[in-house]
């Protein structure tokens, strides 16, 4: 063996510490990898030269344009650092990835580059070449964050640099690592034990939900109850050791367990028919020591995504989101043809759409529709849509890599993720708007539904979904927004501040194309042979996958013009302020005069309307409950008379009657009603809304809501009794002088049950007893919707029920 090492001129090594230089002098495998980007140039020499010393750093470029490398050439910079300074306490250097798969790609990624990168070992252990500085650790975000980390044991080492990828998935994942949830499946005796312990304050929320929660008689997430603050912290004791005695014996509480057990106090509840959820007033990132210890974190991120959530989410620093690592070049990154069927023709409602696109069978390239949830899903499937449900999407996800396109595939609440570029997807669908997935979040979404936060999620969401068939520069397809609900919202004004530039640009050439498709369609109409009715729309999606030179330039052009600049309103200041009072929430040491005072000036400041000041005055109320019940139950009233979705606080009757209806009332409200919808199209995508929500399989809420809609737009008086207040039915409309009409919802109700359950008629006769009550001797009507007839020999009604099953709901 030759000794290379007396022929040296100069024995001394250099250590390369430029990442730029470093990538240079790696052993790359040429024929698989080039040499580095501008955009990747020009952050790296940014992070090196200016950057190396912030604790907190977003790292924002367009999807394809090459993170993860950055991120790797950053840890191996540290590295060598490292040797450099002889430190054994410098901290090893840490790369987390959404899941193992992608774990595993890193590290084949990694070794492309001749960049040295391991894992966890299989003993669960950390390897002694990453505590040794020689290699870069790889792992997953769910081994990192959770209750039994590795990281947190007390002989682990320290941190240098840690690089979160895709940080708003992992956000979420880091937030499911610190919510507790118990289900039936798995631990059905605790959740009865907590269920019955808790009951008497759930039963104050909601009767009728109560019953159905306690009958079983819903079958998912969608009914739910908040357990209310005082029921919790006056069970707390005893809540904590039923949770306790099982949570070693537990997958789903093990791991979770030790971040809240201390702490339960400071938590929510919510309870489903399937689990009961309990999460910390503010995510316990602090729980995770390493993390937060850092000397470095840098948070990886897509062009199109509104930072200011990690603020909440992950601790990130305020100065990280408003100065976000970035190259000052990049603009736009691939094409995206939005279209609004609903805008070319009232006739391309959702339910034509999912007929035209479910019943396709694709031969060249994939069809991917995005839904909120399962209830969603079903028309999909009855036109012969693959709706990929947990055990076959592996499957489905790989015969569209192989170019096996038989059938559309419906993805159900997967906005990220899952990456379907170039052919496995030039036809994508957003069918109707994003929906929560937490319990907590869904009771968000239920109380204020148009808060601050909640819509810059949702927005969040729908970019993310944008984001799952486009992956590269050259990448394109088509994009169509179907569900009224959603056209709604993205054409709000109020929500559109909440989109990135690239999405908002996007969005208006796809609300101006369709708009242009109108006068094609109205052409078509003359056409008799009726063959013609779709062709604008068809014709349309033709010109994004034929590659029309003039649609091409067109897009360039209006891209192009995008003033990055100036930079867009992420809501940073709110974000920032409501952190501050989450952890002042949480800290048993805050003064609560202090925290009394900080709430106030956020609701002063932060807070325009009645239903978000009165999120906060509860928020306000839970954590004064413990130092004065008297002085919390009077900041309750208040939250509840400010939004009657909250929280009823005990011994409280809100009952508001709704006044009997004269004829020319009728018309007046008729009139007010549509001018609130501003534009006829406002009113149309309602109306289409309305429809499509009174049918049998919509989520209860959904359903509930547009019944009183519904109402309104008729011209009666409503009211949502069992939603405001508690008790009785489920919407109640008062339809002229002497007559009320009391309506109980059931449509979540399988189609094909053959029974009216007992509990569901001692709903009815329940709700027919609290309008006797607060009506005395005024006439009514009581209204079934469900989509069977006939009682249960064990149950019957008190009065004269009339059923409303799918015929006369149409």
């Amino acid at each position: 063996m030759v000794n290379f090492a007396k022929k040296l001129k100069n024995r001394k090594k250099e250590i390369i510490i430029d990442p730029i230089k470093i990538y240079e002098s790696l052993d790359r495998q040429t024929t698989k990898v080039g040499p580095l980007r501008k955009a990747q140039i020009q952050v790296l020499k940014e992070w090196f030269e200016k950057r190396l010393r912030d604790k907190d750093i977003i790292l924002k470029l367009n999807t394809g344009a090459g993170k993860t490398l950055i991120g790797l050439l950053i840890l191996e910079s540290k590295l060598h650092q490292r040797i450099i300074q002889k430190e054994q306490s410098y901290g090893i250097e840490v790369f987390l990835c959404n899941n193992n798969n992608l774990v595993m790609q890193t590290i084949e990624q990694a070794k492309l580059f001749g960049i040295n990168a391991v894992t966890i070992n299989t003993n669960n252990e950390i390897p002694s070449e990453v505590i040794n500085g020689e290699k870069i650790l790889i792992t997953s975000v769910q081994k990192f964050f959770n209750g039994k980390s590795i990281f947190e044991h007390t002989d682990s080492p320290e941190i240098d640099t840690i690089i979160i990828d895709d940080a708003h998935t992992s956000a979420e994942l880091i937030k499911q690592s610190c919510t507790l949830t118990i289900t039936k499946e798995e631990n059905a005796q605790l959740y009865t034990d907590l269920f019955y312990l808790v009951s008497d304050g759930l039963q104050s929320q909601g009767e009728g939900t109560f019953e159905d929660l306690k009958n079983n008689i819903t079958s998912d997430d969608s009914a739910f109850l908040p357990v209310p603050y005082w029921t919790w912290i006056d069970k707390v004791q005893k809540i904590t050791q039923l949770i306790a005695s099982r949570a070693n014996l537990s997958t789903e509480l093990k791991f979770v367990w030790p971040i809240l057990e201390n702490s339960l106090s400071w938590c929510n509840c919510i309870v489903s028919a399937n689990s009961i959820e309990i999460t910390s007033l503010k995510y316990p990132i602090d729980f995770y020591t390493k993390f937060t210890n850092a000397n470095q974190r840098v948070f990886m991120s897509a062009t199109t995504a509104s930072d200011a959530v990690l603020i909440n989410d992950l601790g990130v620093s305020e100065s990280a989101i408003k100065h976000p690592l970035i190259y000052p070049d990049e603009k736009w990154s691939g094409e995206k043809m939005v279209i609004i069927p609903s805008l070319i023709s009232a006739d391309f409602t959702r339910g034509s759409m999912v007929h035209l696109f479910g019943s396709q069978k694709p031969k060249h390239f994939g069809i991917t529709i995005i839904v909120p949830g399962y209830y969603r899903s079903h028309d999909w499937k009855k036109y012969g849509a693959l709706v990929g449900e947990s055990n076959i999407l592996q499957d489905a996800l790989k015969k569209f890599s192989n170019n096996d396109f038989q059938s559309p595939l419906v993805l159900v609440n997967r906005y990220d993720g899952i990456d379907l570029p170039d052919d496995e997807t030039r036809i994508l669908i957003l069918d109707s708007l994003p929906n929560s997935t937490s319990l907590f979040d869904k009771y968000i979404d239920d109380v204020i539904p148009d808060g601050s936060e909640v819509i810059l999620r949702k927005a969040q969401k729908i970019e993310q979904g944008m984001g799952r068939s486009v992956r590269a520069d050259t990448d394109y397809s088509a994009i169509l927004f179907i569900g009224s609900d959603l056209v709604r919202f993205i054409r709000n004004p109020k929500f559109q501040q909440y989109f990135s530039k690239q999405t908002l640009t996007q969005i208006k050439i796809g609300i101006d194309i369709s708009k242009d498709a109108k006068s094609e369609y109205e052409e078509s109409k003359l056409d008799t042979s009726g063959n013609n009715e779709m062709k604008p729309l068809i014709e349309l999606i033709g010109q994004s996958l034929k590659r029309d030179e003039d649609w091409k330039e067109f897009y360039k052009e209006q891209m192009g013009e995008i003033n990055y600049s100036q930079k867009p309103s992420q809501n940073v200041s709110l974000i920032v302020n409501k952190n501050k009072i989450m952890e002042l929430a949480i800290d048993p040491t805050s003064n609560i005069e202090k925290f009394t005072e900080t709430v106030q000036e956020f609701i002063d400041e932060f807070c325009p309307t009645a239903e978000e000041k009165g999120w906060y005055l509860q928020l306000l109320a839970h954590v004064t409950y413990k130092y004065s019940k008297s002085k919390a139950r009077n900041y309750q009233v208040a939250a509840y008379k400010r939004n009657h979705k909250l929280l009823l606080p005990d011994n409280l009757n809100p009952v508001k009657r709704i006044e009997p209806l004269i004829a020319q009332k009728r018309l007046e409200n008729i009139i007010n009603q549509v001018k609130t919808y501003k534009t006829f199209e406002n009113l149309q995508n309602t109306v289409n809304e309305i429809t499509s929500n009174l049918s049998f399989g919509t989520e209860r809420k959904k359903f509930e809501k547009s019944m009183d809609e519904l109402g309104k737009i008729l011209g009666f008086e409503t009211d949502r009794p069992d939603e405001n207040y508690k008790k009785g039915p489920d919407n109640l409309w008062s339809v002229k002088d002497d007559l009320y009409f009391i309506i109980e919802d059931k449509s979540e109700v399988l189609e094909s049950r053959d029974k009216i359950y007992k509990e569901e008629t001692g709903q009815m006769n329940n709700s027919t007893a609290w309008f006797e009550e607060n009506y005395p001797g005024i006439r009514y009507r009581a209204l079934m919707v469900i989509p069977t007839k006939y009682p249960d020999s064990a149950g019957g009604f008190n009065s004269d029920v009339r059923i409303i099953r799918s015929h006369s709901l149409n």
